[in-house]
């Protein structure tokens, strides 16, 4: 019976893990008086069915999966932060309701690698995988139809697919961690054929959806994947990029997005008139407010999730909350100071050293080549996250933590001790 439980919690984890990028759609839904969140409460559902999960699990697995390095140094992380969270008011920051629900939905990233983790351990790490390929279903599908009929987005005057997501750019996140996995069924497959159109669809779909963050992260991801190939296979990575940069840029919504991107203005004068401008100056703008608020308290910073509160660069026309850092390294300068900041880049730090070990150590080729694509989708993240908000892209997160814990459990597996050899 008890193992009986545990399958079911597997799968319903799983399930939950494939159909939260399509929840997006339904934040803040309403029926009649009453708002539900489906997404946040996908949050709370797998930290419970992840700790049930757990606790079922027989003593050795449980120890394999608990006493494991990226656990401990992802937990350690969570309670370091856990002050920013009940703080947050006495630090000038935003309310300690807000703070803590930010601090809640980090914390159920966790049991999303902890799973992944412990199924890979035990030779699993497919089901995981195949997982997050059905999770692709419904945003492809959406994607398509908004592709075909010009729904979507019309941003600045283009049309931008978003497919369940509720922007262009977390769609894009997304993509290139789908286009990922595809390549490494593609590789690991007897039939490759199936895999590589799907390949060629995500990489469609990401064009569809102009988001130059994406595009830059695509790229990353292909020269660091094409490392752990082939020399024949790293000679067909370039090729490919500029194939992927003429196919975004040749099109007549490639041109316009690029044409506004080039667009340069004075920051000086978009602050004093604030006349509407190209994504990359509003950027700056906005990272100039950033951190001019985060020297007012550079220790400490205000408590997470606060540049809403405290960021005087503020939407519709000044009069909403402040707009998101767009930049994950500024959000947690602004939210927990220069020392919180230093324990998320060690944070950061950690995590790539523990993939770099693990396709160090992965002996069998898929495994190798699974740790390969997950430090390709590492190297993505942290380039992604200098021009938008990617930590807060939950569904992206969920399904990036999914494939670390995957690779890094089959890296561990190999190893026959329940730990990883280089740890």
């Amino acid at each position: 019976m008890k193992r009986r439980l545990a399958s079911w919690l597997e799968y319903g984890i799983l399930a939950l893990i494939a159909a939260r990028p399509s929840l997006d759609w339904f934040t803040d839904w309403a029926a009649g008086s009453m708002r539900f969140n489906p997404a946040a409460g996908a949050s709370l559902l797998l930290i419970a069915g992840a700790g049930l999960w757990l606790k079922l699990q027989p003593q050795i697995t449980r120890n394999r999966i608990i006493t494991h390095p990226m656990i401990w140094v992802f937990g350690i992380w969570l309670l370091l932060l856990l002050p920013w969270g009940l703080l947050s008011p006495w630090l000038n920051g935003p309310p300690r309701s807000e703070a803590l629900r930010e601090w809640v939905r980090l914390v159920s990233i966790l049991p999303v690698f902890g799973l992944a983790l412990g199924l890979a351990r035990q030779n699993r790490g497919a089901v995981v995988i195949h997982a997050l390929l059905l999770s692709f279903i419904v945003p492809a599908l959406t994607g398509l139809y908004q592709l075909i009929f010009q729904e979507g987005s019309i941003i600045q005057g283009v049309h931008r697919i978003r497919g369940t997501f509720v922007h262009p750019n977390p769609l894009s996140f997304y993509l290139v961690l789908m286009a990922g996995l595809a390549y490494w069924k593609m590789r690991t497959a007897d039939r490759g054929v199936g895999w590589m159109l799907l390949l060629l669809l995500i990489t469609g779909l990401l064009i569809a959806t102009f988001s130059f963050t994406g595009a830059g992260m695509f790229g990353v991801a292909v020269l660091v994947c094409a490392l752990g190939e082939s020399p024949r296979l790293r000679h067909v990575a370039v090729p490919a990029l500029l194939v992927f940069a003429l196919l975004f840029l040749l099109t007549p919504t490639g041109q316009k997005r690029l044409g506004s991107v080039m667009k340069w203005e004075s920051l000086n004068e978009i602050e004093r008139t604030g006349k509407e401008t190209s994504s990359m100056v509003w950027r700056l703008l906005n990272w100039r407010f950033i951190l001019r608020t985060w020297n007012k308290s550079p220790w400490l910073g205000y408590g997470l999730q606060s540049a809403p509160t405290v960021n005087p660069n503020r939407v519709d026309h000044g009069q909403g909350p402040g707009q998101d850092p767009h930049n994950d390294y500024l959000r947690f300068l602004l939210d927990t100071g220069l020392i919180g900041f230093i324990w998320f880049l060690a944070w950061l730090g950690f995590t790539g050293q523990a993939l770099w070990r693990a396709a160090a150590a992965a002996d069998s080729p898929p495994a190798r080549r699974l740790a390969w694509i997950a430090l390709a989708m590492y190297a993505a993240w942290l380039a992604g996250s200098f021009n938008d908000n990617l930590i807060t892209a939950t569904a992206y997160q969920y399904c990036l933590w999914a494939v670390f814990g995957a690779a890094l459990g089959e890296a561990a597996a190999q190893n026959g001790d329940g730990t990883e050899s280089a740890s």
